[in-house]
């Protein structure tokens, strides 16, 4: 999840719908504006993560891997193990980084504006474990 101004959007498995927060008082109440999407990936994903470019702009999307070693072919891998970034008025989207397994806990760093990402590796593979790292992404 990640709250642009009063727009909070939250990664779903296949679209970054917004939920839009109306402050009134001291009460906080949400409600799902489905009509307002800042884009769709286009596959599903059980592994997303989702940051806010420092102007608010853009929104940067971690989309994981489908498989440990391609399993389901490299069909199912096409838009995965990488960071889309979505613009938020228009949709646009383009991937932005790729080569990333399962790029988990996207963030901007706040005094540089470096965008941050911790790779998750290869699982299910015993003690053998290919090791997560953190990395700038460029």
């Amino acid at each position: 999840m990640v709250l642009v101004g009063n727009d909070l959007y939250v990664a779903d498995t296949d679209a970054i719908p917004a939920l839009f927060l109306h402050l009134r008082g001291n009460h906080h109440f949400s409600r799902r504006q489905a009509h307002r999407s800042a884009g769709r990936t286009d596959r599903p994903s059980l592994d997303k993560s989702l940051a806010a470019s420092p102007d608010g702009s853009k929104l940067f999307v971690g989309v994981g891997s489908n498989s440990n070693i391609t399993e389901n072919g490299m069909a199912a891998e096409a838009g995965r193990a990488a960071i889309w970034e979505v613009d938020r008025r228009t949709g646009f989207k383009r991937m932005y980084a790729s080569g990333l397994r399962n790029p988990t806990g996207v963030a901007f760093e706040p005094q540089t504006g470096k965008l941050w990402a911790i790779v998750n590796e290869r699982d299910e593979i015993g003690p053998n474990l290919v090791p997560d790292y953190l990395t700038a992404v460029r």
